[in-house]
């Protein structure tokens, strides 16, 4: 704990280890066996002065860098890139992975198992379902006229994938297993299981017939990509796969 900064009311697990030059602010719980590496700044206060404490579950793996403010429920096994930042009031699930350089402003609802590519921006308020993907440099916006003091946050359904430099307009709600293509622009309420391209955020048809012909590789991801998971998480994807497949064929019809 060399140069490190720990605020003696701080409520620290068991098995934490400190990086260099880290801070510890006093309103913050970290649970058992996490790493928090150099110049990282936990339980950042708020501009709210009635702030909860921050939560950060076990087993967080947090890069140099990290700045998570007070106020935030973190399950366990977060694991991030370098620079990263999570905002106050955030309720994020099981098992995250943030890339470098992304951040989640306040508000958000996360699921178990999101996976967030780096340079991802997250508007607050967004809420965002189990197993989803945020490629790199994906925004989702949450000003419909900016800049104001209006708020029209996003959602995004579980297991919805959304490629590199994807942008989801504010208020678009992205029904379960869609995906949004590279560089394409989200907006509006989007079904289930379809393929969005284009910068008119166009339907160009059903995920489930997207194929990579070399490998013959099918989509939704879940019938290739399992392994991606720990093996208690396999048993959700395959039963909610099951679902989204089933409601994206009858929205089909």
């Amino acid at each position: 704990m060399e140069f490190c900064s720990i605020d003696p009311a701080a409520r620290i697990g068991r098995n934490v280890s400190f990086g260099h030059g880290v801070r510890i602010h006093g309103n913050v719980e970290i649970g058992d066996d996490c790493r928090i590496g150099d110049f990282s700044v936990i339980g950042h206060p708020s501009i709210r002065k009635d702030s909860a404490p921050l939560i950060l579950g076990a087993g967080a793996n947090l890069r140099s860098h990290a700045v998570i403010y007070e106020g935030s429920t973190i399950g366990p096994g977060l694991e991030t890139g370098h620079h990263v930042v999570i905002r106050e009031g955030a309720e994020i699930g099981e098992n995250l992975r943030l890339g470098n350089f992304s951040d989640i402003e306040g508000a958000c609802r996360i699921g178990d198992f999101a996976r967030m590519h780096s340079y991802a921006h997250v508007g607050r308020g967004a809420e965002i379902g189990d197993f989803v993907w945020l490629f790199s440099l994906t925004t989702l916006m949450n000003d419909p006229l900016p800049p104001s003091h209006l708020a029209d946050p996003v959602s995004i359904g579980d297991m919805a994938t959304v490629c590199v430099n994807a942008q989801i307009m504010p208020g678009a709600r992205i029904g379960r297993g869609a995906m949004i293509a590279a560089g394409a622009v989200a907006r509006g309420d989007i079904p289930a299981g379809v393929l969005i391209s284009g910068a008119e955020g166009e339907v160009a048809g059903q995920v489930r017939f997207l194929m990579h012909m070399a490998s013959r590789t099918r989509h939704p991801w879940h019938r290739h990509f399992t392994d991606a998971y720990p093996e208690r998480a396999r048993a959700r994807i395959a039963a909610l796969g099951a679902e989204i497949d089933a409601e994206a064929a009858a929205l089909a019809q």
